[in-house]
């Protein structure tokens, strides 16, 4: 055995399969490695040879596993799945392990000098591939101790098959076994399939492989794909013409077989083969397919079914004789079941991961929908669905609606005197503490004003002196009151210089005032400066359109996202409701409704902040959802 091989790969099992029936190595463990080789076969956990005589009891020939659970197993064999693979040639049961592991029992009685049956231990997990199972296993039920050791040179030169021709037939062939040779054929087709490296290598080796083998005239593998038939293989040419007639033929011959899910055959009428005019029995394809190959006497078609027991592919074969046996058909089945799971596997992994991703969704479908256009029947179904579900299924509904932070708690900064803005110390969105300068007024006026009237104080005090001393009590009192008139426009401009600085009335932030507009700019008393508001109070401000204010109920709840933070729903309760549209711009008449938040605020709430805003309006009609507002515009434009 090549060193290249692994111990648990395909070909060294059917290697080890090939040695026993050569008779090479020790015939003391003959059956401990026929159970380890038929385990690895079957992908069975546990593997014992029986010897079921009756009398005496059952005694253990050969086992494959871990020793103390097939010691076990042995022990605890039922009678009757012994006796019942003895009279029908297999049989099935169920065990359970010490540790609570379940497994199936498949036991087949083999082709032996003794009675002796061959039980197997799967999974209970494996149920869906018992049939596969048991069909491997009955492919190997005829390996048995050679009484006679037969070497590598004589099993190389010795033929394995021979064809004889039948009288009253043509060039036909019947298969010939030599002392159980066939099953080394057998083996050796499907070890050569294995070990293709790709798909149309192993498809091309199987056909041409069964060819050979049973001397057929010719056979064709037929895959299904996207719902149709697709030639891949043909025995003995390596490319072919897909347009050809021939080639689209054979295709609608295998969508027969994988249309009906069953073996299809079809004949010439006995003696006139080489007539064409001679009547042909089968299925319409068959014999349109039979009447192109001329002088055939038959054909046979085999679907090739996967895991789940659908034709996944066909085997198309040209006989050169009209009778075919049933054991020959067996056989030819058993070899199909054996290679199934590993074309399947490379016609799928040597696609790109864009078909394949195709393909298995296409499998999935055909479980459900059955084969032959299965997207079609898909979107039909799922048509079908969508008009139920629109018909009669029912989601929540809500209204959208601009929304925005608001407050009661606002106050307005204007200018306290004409004249120019000379610093502005806030902007929009500005968190500001009370008393804190907003703005600065140029006060270069009125600083020099004050400067001229201390000068007039002065000047009206040193008279109000000199007229007291010159003892002129009348003038003294004019200067003096002229000196506390100009005091009084002393405090004027004072207070004016004072309340040149605009400050906040509380703690809260800027929500109106830009600063870039505001700077430099000419001001006269009591102009907007800023617009301060206060975080507290906070409510939701809605804008609902027209068309939707019907919708909604009394106190309805909703959300609100904001664009600041689109992750977070803040949930609200609608109190008011201002019973008069305004109209805004091109978005239409809207309604004006408020709503309290039901949440506690959070610290980055901020008044003036704009979101998206849905209120609940109850379940309604997904059809009506959908389609209400177009319905409304067509009442509208066609006035019904």
């Amino acid at each position: 055995m090549s060193a290249a091989v692994r111990q648990d790969s395909p070909v060294s099992t059917i290697e080890s399969l090939l040695e026993l029936l050569a008779g090479r190595g020790d015939e003391s463990d003959f059956h401990d490695r026929y159970a380890q080789a038929v385990a690895a076969v079957v992908r069975a956990e546990l593997a014992l040879v029986v010897l079921a005589a009756q009398a005496q009891g059952a005694s253990l020939l050969g086992r494959f596993g871990e020793p103390q659970s097939a010691q076990a197993l042995f022990e605890a064999l039922p009678p009757s799945l012994l006796s019942g693979a003895a009279q029908q040639g297999y049989a099935h049961d169920t065990w359970r392990r010490a540790d609570g592991m379940g497994l199936i029992l498949l036991a087949v009685r083999l082709l032996d000098d003794v009675p002796s049956v061959l039980v197997m231990a799967l999974p209970e997990r494996e149920r869906a591939y018992l049939k596969e199972a048991l069909v491997r296993a009955l492919l190997v039920k005829d390996v048995r101790r050679r009484r006679v050791p037969m070497d590598a040179a004589s099993l190389a030169v010795s033929p394995l098959v021979e064809v004889r021709p039948q009288e009253g037939m043509r060039g036909g062939g019947a298969l010939v076994r030599r002392g159980g040779r066939d099953m080394l054929s057998l083996l050796g087709v499907a070890a050569e399939v294995m070990q293709a490296q790709k798909f149309s290598e192993a498809s091309l080796a199987l056909v041409n492989g069964l060819a050979a083998l049973y001397g057929l005239r010719q056979v064709a593998l037929v895959w299904r794909r996207a719902g149709a038939a697709e030639l891949v293989a043909v025995s003995h040419l390596d490319r072919f013409e897909r347009t050809s007639r021939m080639v689209q033929a054979l295709q609608t011959a295998a969508l027969e077989v994988l249309s009906t899910d069953s073996r299809i055959r079809a004949w010439r009428a006995a003696g006139q083969e080489g007539d064409p005019s001679a009547l042909l029995a089968g299925p319409p394809a068959h014999q349109m397919l039979l009447g192109a190959l001329e002088d055939a006497p038959g054909l046979l078609s085999l679907p090739i079914r996967n895991r789940s027991g659908l034709a996944e592919a066909v085997l198309v074969c040209v006989l050169d004789k009209t009778e075919v046996s049933d054991e020959e058909v067996d056989e030819l089945t058993a070899v199909l079941d054996m290679v199934q799971p590993g074309l399947a596997y490379g016609e799928v992994e040597h696609m790109w991961w864009g078909k394949r991703w195709r393909r298995k969704a296409l499998d999935r479908l055909e479980l459900f929908f059955g084969p032959g256009r299965p997207w079609i029947k898909f979107a039909a179904a799922a048509a079908g669905a969508c008009v139920l579900f629109l018909a009669f299924g029912s989601l929540p509904y809500r209204v959208e609606a601009t929304a925005q932070l608001a407050t009661d708690s606002t106050r307005v900064v204007t200018a306290p005197n004409d004249g120019r803005l000379l610093d502005v110390l806030a902007d929009t969105g500005d968190m500001i503490r009370k008393d804190q300068p907003l703005a600065r007024m140029d006060a270069a006026d009125l600083r020099q004003q004050e400067l001229e009237v201390g000068s007039e104080i002065r000047r009206y005090g040193a008279e109000e002196d000199k007229a007291r001393a010159a003892g002129s009590l009348a003038e003294a009192q004019v200067a003096r009151f002229r000196r506390e008139q100009a005091q009084a426009r002393m405090r004027r401009i004072q207070a004016l210089i004072d309340s040149s600085e605009a400050k906040a009335p509380f703690d809260g932030v800027v929500v109106e005032g830009d600063r870039r507009n505001l700077l430099g700019s000419t001001v006269r008393r009591g102009d907007l400066l800023f617009r301060v508001a206060a975080v507290e109070g906070l409510y939701v401000v809605m804008q609902v359109p027209e068309r939707d204010i019907r919708a909604l109920r009394e106190n309805p709840e909703g959300s609100l996202i904001l664009l600041s933070q689109t992750s977070r729903e803040i949930r609200f309760k609608v109190t008011h409701f201002v019973p008069m549209a305004q109209v805004k711009g091109d978005q239409g008449n809207q309604f004006q409704v408020k709503a309290r938040i039901i949440e506690p605020p959070e610290s980055w709430w901020r008044p003036g902040m704009t979101g998206l805003a849905k209120i609940d309006a109850g379940e309604r009609n997904v059809a009506w959802i959908l389609f209400h507002r177009m319905v409304d515009t067509l009442r509208l434009h066609f006035w019904w």
